[in-house]
């Protein structure tokens, strides 16, 4: 018995220890993968920092109303054009129109003001999108955090755990003699015979010893969706057939052929 306890103490370490390793492992594969993610998602942070600091492609510096109209109206041409200013009501301001004589007036370029706020209306987009990477980077250092954390709590119950204490609760959960089938005997049949629990086919005349139990088989006939055994009587497929010593018989399949799938079980 102290051998037995000596070899489930030595079993119960092992196993103890593979768990360890493997435990380790998957800590540290898991850290090393976050830690990827984290620096990525820190390097997404810097290029969209890095880009909101660079002006608008389109943006150019603002100039005052005066030089934006020297820069938008033609030079002023007695021949061929004349700028006529047409009274408007006092609430309105003056309107001016250029008259042409046949050559094309110059296309306006739009204000500088309206790239600007063009660049200004993309700025809170990018913002929500800095502050979910930035929420995402904070879960996954909390998450590696915790992951570390029940990593040592598990290796300080591990190295807590006595070894005999260890050693009788695997006692305790093994399966002892008493709770072996009763149909066992020591003087059964060991070969050319059937393991229990093991599926077999049969057809009539067949006979099966049972390994390690007196137990026998014996096919009388076999029907379609019906087995006719020797002591359960007939058995219907899918159902079960009572042997002795409490064990049982379970048909399977039958069928034309003459063949039926059998299994026997002991509690």
């Amino acid at each position: 018995m102290d051998r037995v306890i000596s070899l489930l103490a030595a079993l119960v370490g092992l196993i103890a220890l593979g768990g360890a390793i493997l435990v380790h492992t998957n800590g540290d594969t898991q850290r090393s993968q976050m830690a990827a993610e984290i620096a990525q998602l820190k390097l997404s942070v810097g290029l969209i920092t890095q880009q909101q600091q660079r002006p608008a492609p389109g943006a150019q510096p603002a100039t005052s109303p005066a030089s934006a109209a020297e820069a938008v109206a033609p030079a002023a041409e007695p021949s061929s054009s004349a700028a006529v200013i047409e009274p408007a009501p006092s609430s309105e301001v003056p309107i001016v129109t250029v008259a042409s004589s046949g050559e094309p007036a110059s296309e306006l370029q739009p204000p500088p003001s309206l790239a600007a706020s063009s660049s200004q209306e993309a700025i809170p987009a990018v913002t929500t999108d800095m502050t979910a990477l930035l929420a995402r980077i904070a879960q996954l250092e909390k998450t590696t955090q915790d992951q570390a954390s029940q990593l040592e709590e598990a290796r300080s119950k591990l190295s807590e755990l006595p070894s005999g204490e260890a050693a009788a609760q695997v006692a305790a959960a093994s399966p002892s003699s008493s709770a072996m089938p009763a149909a066992l005997a020591a003087d059964g049949p060991t070969t050319d015979c059937i393991p229990l629990g093991t599926r077999f086919m049969g057809t009539t005349g067949d006979k099966f010893p049972i390994c390690k139990t007196k137990l026998v088989v014996k096919v009388a006939a076999v029907t379609d969706g019906l087995a006719t055994i020797t002591g359960p009587g007939d058995v219907a497929a899918g159902a079960f057939g009572a042997l002795d010593k409490g064990c049982s018989v379970m048909v399977f399949s039958a069928d034309t052929s003459g063949y039926a799938e059998m299994r026997v079980t002991c509690p």
